[in-house]
C-alpha cells in the first residue's frame, strides 16, 4: 500500500512547478496548459502530414484515372481487331532500309 501512495505522490508532485512541496491550483493549471499546448502542436503536425498525404493520394488517383481511360480505349481496339476491322490506333513505324557500309578506299603508296 505504501508503494501505491509513493507512486501517487510522485505523480502528483509532477504538478508542483515551483518545487515548494505544495501543489495548488496554479501549479495544476500551469501543468494542464503545458500539456494542452504540446497536444495542440502534435495535432497541428499530424494535420499537416495528413493534408500532404491526401494531396498525394489525389494526384495518384488522377494518374490512375487517366491510365484506366487509356486501357478502356485500347480494349475497344482489341475487340475491333478480333472482328477484323483495320487498325485505328498509332501505326507502326516504317522500317528503314540500312545502306550497306562503304568500304574504305585502299591507301596509296607514295
Amino acid at each position: 500500500m505504501k508503494e501505491f501512495w509513493n507512486k501517487v505522490k510522485a505523480w502528483w508532485m509532477g504538478f508542483d512547478y515551483n518545487q515548494d512541496g505544495k501543489v495548488d491550483g496554479t501549479d495544476v493549471k500551469n501543468k494542464v496548459d503545458d500539456v494542452v499546448a504540446e497536444a495542440k502542436e502534435t495535432v497541428a503536425e499530424v494535420k499537416a502530414e495528413v493534408a500532404n498525404r491526401v494531396d498525394r493520394v489525389k494526384e495518384e488517383l488522377a494518374d490512375v484515372k487517366d491510365a484506366a481511360a487509356a486501357v478502356v480505349d485500347q480494349a475497344g481496339d482489341v475487340v475491333d481487331a478480333a472482328k477484323g476491322k483495320p487498325r485505328r490506333g498509332r501505326k507502326p513505324g516504317a522500317k528503314k532500309k540500312t545502306a550497306p557500309k562503304k568500304k574504305a578506299a585502299p591507301k596509296s603508296k607514295n
